[in-house]
């Protein structure tokens, strides 16, 4: 959960980076914002994929329990 706020917050920052960008250059630059919400952005689609992959060997247990008791 931790993760989406994050990646929800680095979102709203960038957005707000593009919407106005004097405050950028006073808060540390729109780069490094731009790198931290590719980063987030990269971790988010790993962890979707990670999902994925779970929500499949679920699948597959519940399958073969299904297969065993009929």
């Amino acid at each position: 959960m931790g993760n989406v706020l994050s990646l929800q917050l680095a979102r709203e920052r960038a957005w707000q980076s593009a919407a106005n960008p004097e405050t950028t250059e006073l808060d540390g630059g729109s780069a490094s914002n731009e790198r931290l919400l590719e980063r987030l952005e990269a971790e988010n689609v790993q962890l979707r994929r990670r999902v994925v992959e779970l929500a499949l060997q679920i699948q597959a247990l519940r399958d073969d329990a299904r297969a065993r008791t009929a």
